[in-house]
């Protein structure tokens, strides 16, 4: 009984050091300026697809609207085997900075591939005449400034890969207000984990690295076999080769917007692919990490059912969730008031709850079952 009181209270006690470590590490990011003059790099927009025909073209508009010179940007559209019309969108956009790759076409001197999005970025950057490579999804949208500042961030930083914040915009259900704040969440902590040059966390939807450093750590040559991770892997080989020159583009401008997932299917399909990247991550301090976090949620779960059968498990769970709830509200009421989301608050004490049965249920499975990512059924 002591035994296992005593291992509750040393994964309480790492999760509110772990936490205010994050909170501190987030502050203490440097937010860049976004006005520097200087000669502009050329750009190119590597954006693989796979059946958006809803949403590529307001994406594209929104890159051509840009307050970045257009001479400087190539917007590349690489399709992944679409079986709607996004193809037939994107040739209606007469502009000669528009180009539209066929990935069944790159494959075709490839091989069998399952890392069908790695090969998309792969076929988007050996085509790309830019300086400077910026990736982002088919379903998302972006403002004006976006690559005005991220452009900016990367010459302030000095850093050869950048990696940027993706905000959630729905937010008319319980269900999409839960995701948008934990979202904003792993945001605070990607920029933290980066602070604290440990290299596992990054979201392909927006991200600027250095042409002549995606080829210089041979691209995704090594990962090619895992489905995901063309974002931190990536990110890792570029920290490992540069003697990690990665940064965080805090600044609110370098902001992709996407939306929530519609589903719990949906919802679920996407973190059991998350999760699924644990198992190939380089620096074990994460795997770690995570693994405890794991443990301490599950601990309280146990407790909560406990509590039914004794007092002092009750109390245990008490000291456990009032720990956790103080701990995530820091951080993510930081995050969200950077990001303007401060509203996304309101719902934070009812989405502790959901938290908690996510975490231990996706925890528990998505090292084990498959997810399916755009209509193709994977395991990792």
């Amino acid at each position: 009984m002591w035994i296992y009181l005593s291992i509750c209270i040393v994964l309480t006690l790492f999760y509110a050091v772990i936490m205010a470590i994050y909170l501190h590490s987030w502050k203490n990011t440097k937010a860049f300026s976004s006005s520097i003059e200087f000669p502009l790099p050329s750009v190119s927009i590597v954006i693989p697809v796979r059946n958006e025909e809803l949403h590529i073209e307001q994406l594209i508009k929104d890159i051509l609207a840009q307050d970045y010179p257009a001479h400087l940007i190539e917007i590349i559209i690489v399709d992944d085997h679409s079986e709607d019309k996004t193809p037939e969108i994107v040739r209606r956009f007469q502009n000669d900075n528009i180009h539209l790759i066929s990935l069944d076409q790159y494959l075709k001197d490839q091989g069998v591939s399952t890392a069908y999005k790695k090969k998309a970025i792969e076929a988007g950057v050996q085509s790309a005449k830019g300086q400077l490579i910026m990736t982002t999804d088919g379903d998302c949208h972006v403002s004006k400034q976006w690559i005005n500042s991220m452009v900016n961030i990367w010459h302030s930083s000095g850093a050869k890969l950048l990696t940027g914040a993706v905000v959630m915009t729905e937010t008319d259900t319980f269900f999409k207000k839960f995701q948008s704040l934990d979202f904003l969440g792993m945001m605070g902590i990607t920029a933290a984990m980066l602070n604290l040059k440990i290299y596992n966390m990054a979201n392909g939807a927006n991200l600027l690295y250095e042409k002549s450093a995606f080829e210089s750590v041979n691209g995704f040559s090594g990962i090619h076999h895992l489905a995901s991770g063309d974002d931190m892997l990536l990110m890792y080989k570029i920290a490992q080769k540069y003697d990690g020159a990665v940064a965080y583009a805090k600044h609110p401008d370098a902001v992709v917007y996407t939306k929530t997932m519609s589903t719990l299917k949906d919802f679920l399909q996407q973190r059991f692919r998350w999760t699924a990247k644990s198992k190939d991550y380089q620096d074990q301090r994460m795997t770690w990490i995570l693994g405890t976090v794991f443990l301490f949620v599950f601990s309280l779960v146990v407790n909560f059912i406990a509590a039914f059968f004794g007092k002092t498990f009750l109390y245990l769970f008490l000291a456990q969730i009032i720990i956790k709830i103080i701990s995530d509200y820091r951080l993510l009421k930081c995050t969200a008031q950077y990001y303007g989301r401060g509203d996304l608050m309101k719902s934070f004490f009812s989405s502790q709850i959901l938290h908690i049965v996510y975490i231990v249920f996706v925890g528990s499975l998505g090292n084990l079952l498959k997810f399916e990512w755009k209509g193709r059924s994977q395991t990792k």
